[in-house]
């Protein structure tokens, strides 16, 4: 079915907008299928043919860079859009019908077998649970999407047997004309509102997941979400929906009673897992994460005794709430992914004890309060505070825990980690969870977290 992607650029001027990893799989695609075909790669980095030298030896390629990257759109059969590029820059130059992605060109070819996981947290964590249960189940399955492989990367090695578990960003959902044959919408906070003109442009992007499936469609969603409640009734028609909440009440698929996962299958029959035996999966917004993979690999048949053995045997991304050692008596944790105050108040909720967190990062004007009554009603004894976002949290909170804890500006993780040593003791804990994103101050959230071990381990 590659052969359907490859059968639509014949004949076409083609334009890569974005040469970010999405943009540079699309570009060895594209070469690797015609060898002389003109292509230009459009891009903000005006130097971007320095950048990549092999790139300067290909004669069929031209070049459009700058802050008028965007200005040539029009000129162009065929534009496939990287994620981070926002879709609204875009339609301001040129037809929408011109736009597509890697995402909807996978989708095009591929919708039926693909399982699709979205939601604003989670769904790393649960597009690798599924795909790690499927595979102690024997199944031939494939991981795509967000979690850093781009989809057409994926394109040859899907076969009749394939099963393909695509994480899918805000980003590469917003403009999709297929979505998934099994949707997940684990949930939707507030983020990326710098990408989105606001909220609701976000959400719409958002459940594109439900809303663009075929009828009969399977969707598994977070009962627990309202705002997704509110979307599944206004926009999932002729869809078979699958539920789950922490809470059991009439017509939920899965429930958690406490100690087990409750499941109940197409044919109604009850199915119980053991949470107990599941050691690297802790906090209930995990839970949450557990009960969607489980609905999936119970509507995909997969045998209960190998979900569990998927479950028990799962370890944890990087960066998720990630142990990263215990250096001079002092236990570090990495959850530098928390990106949103949301997830930094699991966080805490999940941890026992925290004596320090280092919050902050790029400010997008999020709304703080959520975390700072965990605050003011948990008090954390230290608070370090980073970049723009840091600053204003600093602002807020310094009067408001007057007396309940320390709270210190620094300028970067060097000056926290000064703090740290000179603060800190053994037996305590010290917790990265920002709830800010990273840029500004690091590559990305991986940079950070890696960044904060690296320094932890040094103590």
């Amino acid at each position: 079915m590659s052969s359907d992607i490859k059968s639509i650029m014949p004949g076409k001027t083609i334009l890569i907008l974005g040469y970010g990893k999405e943009g540079q799989s699309t570009y060895s695609l594209l070469r690797s299928w015609f060898p002389d075909m003109f292509l230009t790669i459009s891009d903000r980095n005006e130097n971007l043919a320095e950048a990549h030298p092999a790139l300067g030896q290909d004669e069929n390629l031209g070049f459009l860079t700058g802050m008028g990257y965007l200005d040539s759109c029009e000129d162009f059969d065929l534009i496939i859009k990287s994620p981070g590029i926002p879709y609204e820059l875009v339609t301001e130059k040129c037809d929408a019908g011109k736009i597509t992605s890697q995402t909807d060109l996978f989708l095009k070819a591929y919708a039926e077998k693909v399982t699709g996981v979205t939601g604003t947290k989670g769904k790393s964590t649960t597009a690798s649970l599924i795909h790690h249960i499927l595979g102690k189940a024997g199944r031939k399955a494939i991981l795509a999407g967000n979690i850093g492989i781009p989809p057409l990367d994926l394109a040859f090695k899907v076969d009749d047997d394939t099963e393909v578990i695509f994480e899918m960003s805000s980003h590469q959902l917003e403009h999709i004309s297929q979505a998934p044959g099994i949707a997940v919408i684990l949930n939707v906070f507030p983020e990326h509102l710098d990408h989105y003109k606001d909220f609701t442009a976000y959400k719409m992007a958002k459940f594109n997941i439900g809303r663009m499936q075929p009828d009969g469609g399977k969707l598994v969603y977070n009962a627990d979400d309202p705002i997704i409640e509110e979307l599944v009734s206004q926009q999932a028609e002729n869809k078979t929906l699958l539920s789950f909440s922490l809470d059991m009440h009439k017509g939920i698929d899965a429930i958690y009673d406490g100690r087990d996962v409750v499941c109940r299958d197409a044919k109604g029959q009850v199915h119980h897992y053991p949470l107990s035996a599941v050691k690297d999966l802790p906090g209930m917004h995990n839970v949450r994460n557990i009960m969607a993979a489980i609905l999936v690999c119970v509507y995909k048949q997969v045998d209960d005794e190998k979900i569990m053995e998927g479950l028990v045997s799962y370890r944890r991304l990087a960066h998720r709430l990630e142990f990263a050692g215990t250096y001079n008596g002092i236990r570090f944790y990495d959850d530098s992914i928390a990106t949103i105050p949301e997830a930094s108040v699991e966080a805490l909720k999940t941890l026992a004890r925290v004596d320090l967190i280092i919050l902050g990062g790029h400010d997008r004007g999020l709304n703080y309060n959520l975390l700072y009554n965990r605050l003011h009603d948990f008090p954390v004894p230290y608070l370090v505070f980073m970049g723009e976002a840091g600053r204003r949290m600093f602002d807020d909170l310094n009067k408001l825990l007057s007396g309940k804890s320390v709270c210190v500006p620094v300028e970067n993780m060097d000056e926290a980690f000064v703090f740290i040593r000179k603060s800190l003791r053994h037996g305590d804990v010290c917790l990265l969870s920002p709830a800010a994103a990273s840029y500004g101050m690091f590559k990305d959230f991986e940079e950070r977290g890696d960044t904060f071990k690296k320094m932890a381990a040094t103590l």
